[in-house]
């Protein structure tokens, strides 16, 4: 994983707090000045080179951990049952697709090792 893809992906998951955060709070530049940092964040990591060892479902999925913890302990703190909710699917989401990405993490290690030692 390159620089440009870690920073994107950084962006993302500040950019997806700081949106939700505004949305709680009601402010429409800071909802905006999210989005614009999620989706540049996204065009980022989207331009970095290939993947090396690390499958970005596995990065992306410790993002919406993240963002759902957020969103979970926001409504909790404001009694909103409904963000508090969402934040729960979403931490549950992030656990899958990071789990998913492992999986094809620890996939393509197997045929790399079958690939050193010549059986296939």
């Amino acid at each position: 994983m390159d620089k440009n893809q870690l920073e994107g992906i950084g962006h993302q998951v500040k950019g997806a707090l700081k949106q939700g955060l505004g949305r709680l709070l009601g402010d429409a530049k800071l909802t905006a000045d999210g989005t614009a940092e999620r989706v540049g964040g996204q065009a980022q990591s989207a331009r970095g080179e290939p993947m090396m060892g690390i499958d970005k479902d596995r990065i992306k999925g410790v993002g919406h951990q993240i963002s759902g913890a957020f969103k979970e302990g926001l409504g909790t703190l404001t009694g909103d049952q409904t963000r508090t909710a969402a934040g729960v699917a979403e931490r549950a989401d992030g656990k899958r697709q990071n789990e998913a990405g492992s999986a094809r993490d620890k996939a393509r290690e197997a045929d790399h090792a079958k690939d050193d030692t010549g059986t296939h």
